[in-house]
């Protein structure tokens, strides 16, 4: 009873400590400009270069307290995370006489449609930059094509666009930017994106994986990355794919039509491994391959786990383009007796050092 008296008591005090908190949370009377410049000054109190604001509601008003401040002089990476910004708050940046060295711009969760992207992509004042980050916005295939085109943007090295509203056309525009040369990570998950955006956006992804891999020195290890199908024709369409000399596609999924591609490329007539183990190619693909003259260099052919047939064996024991091979697996297939008498009696296959159907 004692207790009940108490919460009697004490719930009106209560209520009325949250409306004055409401109240004045709504009235914004704590994000007054010398309330932020205060605030922005203990932040760049440590780090002078990195200025992070998570969860304010400053709004664009207050968004152009910090850029007009001299406090962010030296500013060069600037994450203004949920803040209810909106293009005002973009123009306002890229006007700013202080905000001249970002090279990293972090503007997610907040209010920003086209317009915004279309200043940042003509601004002069976004000319350093090297990542921008509009993850979560209003932004659609206008925006998109802003950007991909701008030449402002031209040292981008990372631009997230997840959760926005673009569509094909955007994603086109972007992932074929001839202005974005040095773009290597690009975000478009969770956009509304038909059949032709997400092929492109997938193909842009595998380039990008392909260009890292060379970068390291490793392109041949391509396989170790089970990028799908898509690998093969990415692969075929970029410089590097001449200068392989060993390929390792094993368990990519490929079909017949992938691997006819590879054997009817001049860019890799100067491979010797080649690796396309557990896959499903059948006997059209080994077909292909036995009749390649640009695969004739080849030493090594790693066919095992695939689905190759007698018609697939004969082709490759009596070929003469694969003569030189020392290395040929065709372990678990579907070649029967007289696809192994023809490999066992083949006359141009004399170089081979191992067992066929061995797993070594």
């Amino acid at each position: 009873m004692r207790l009940f008296r108490w919460t009697a008591r004490g719930l009106p005090f209560f209520y009325i400590f949250l409306f004055f908190l409401l109240t004045a949370a709504s009235s914004g009377w704590e994000w007054t400009p010398e309330a932020i410049e205060k605030y922005i000054g203990r932040k760049l109190r440590r780090n002078d270069t990195t200025l992070k604001v998570n969860e304010k509601n400053f709004g664009d008003e207050g968004f152009k307290v910090i850029v007009r401040s001299p406090l962010i002089g030296n500013v060069d990476t600037l994450v203004i995370y949920k803040c209810g910004v909106s293009d005002e708050g973009v123009k306002a940046l890229a006007e700013s006489e202080h905000a001249k060295h970002l090279t990293a711009l972090y503007l997610e969760n907040n209010f920003i449609t086209d317009r915004g992207a279309e200043i940042i992509a003509t601004s002069p004042a976004f000319s350093h930059l090297k990542v921008l980050n509009l993850y979560h916005n209003r932004i659609t295939d206008r925006g998109a094509v802003a950007l991909a085109e701008s030449d402002v943007l031209s040292g981008l090295v990372e631009l997230n666009l997840n959760y926005n509203q673009i569509r094909d056309e955007g994603a086109l525009r972007l992932t074929a930017s001839s202005q974005l040369k040095e773009l290597r990570n690009l975000g478009l998950a969770y956009n509304p994106l038909g059949k032709n955006g997400q092929k492109a956006y997938h193909r842009f992804k595998i380039r990008q994986k392909i260009e890292e891999l060379n970068r390291q020195g490793r392109l041949n290890e391509l396989g170790e990355s089970l990028l799908g199908e898509t690998v093969v024709y990415v692969l075929l369409d970029t410089p590097y794919a001449s200068d392989l000399k060993a390929l390792d596609l094993h368990g990519n999924q490929l079909s017949d039509q992938a691997v006819l591609a590879l054997a009817r490329s001049p860019q890799l007539s100067g491979l010797v491994r080649l690796n396309l183990s557990h896959n499903n190619i059948s006997d059209r693909g080994a077909i292909a391959l036995a009749e390649s003259k640009t695969l004739k260099n080849l030493k090594e052919l790693n066919l095992n786990f695939n689905l190759i047939g007698d018609a697939g064996a004969k082709a490759i024991a009596h070929s003469s383009q694969l003569a030189n091979l020392e290395s040929l697996k065709l372990g678990q297939n579907r070649i029967g007796v007289e696809g192994a008498m023809a490999l066992a009696e083949s006359k141009t296959l004399t170089q081979l050092m191992h067992p066929i159907f061995g797993f070594y």
